[in-house]
């Protein structure tokens, strides 16, 4: 399968967040990097317990999910680079917007690397910050 086709099938996995089919796609030993690290708790390299804290967290603060739009996907045979626009409702009613691009590399037709580039102030803000009261 070309890296375009496994990127779009990460993709919709992770839309409709189906954790065991992404992890199909993947290599034992692949990696992942947000934005901003040393900024906010999640930025850099994450650890497999680190990525289950942050989805636990946006299940939690997001119970109606986010809604990811892919709009577009640049390939070549190593890499994929896709542009996603991501929003959802917080419970106290704040709204989560961010236009993300996440870089795939590849390794025997497998995920080796995902590195995602985002509005780390933003995320920080609505994920690991207290929630407020006050509806928006």
């Amino acid at each position: 399968m070309k890296s375009r086709e496994i990127a779009i099938q990460y993709f919709e996995a992770m839309a409709a967040g189906k954790f065991d089919e992404m992890n199909k796609l993947k290599t034992v030993d692949s990696v992942y990097w947000l934005s901003g690290e040393g900024l906010w708790p999640f930025g850099g390299y994450q650890s497999a317990e680190n990525q289950a804290k942050l989805w636990e967290i946006v299940a939690e603060r997001f119970p109606e999910g986010m809604k990811m739009t892919l709009q577009s996907v640049t390939a070549d045979e190593e890499r994929a680079a896709l542009s996603v626009h991501i929003r959802g409702t917080r419970k106290d009613g704040r709204i989560y917007k961010n236009d993300v691009i996440l870089l795939l590399t590849f390794k025997d037709n497998l995920i080796s690397g995902f590195y995602e580039y985002l509005d780390t102030i933003m995320v920080n803000e609505l994920f690991c910050r207290p929630m407020d009261n006050m509806k928006y």
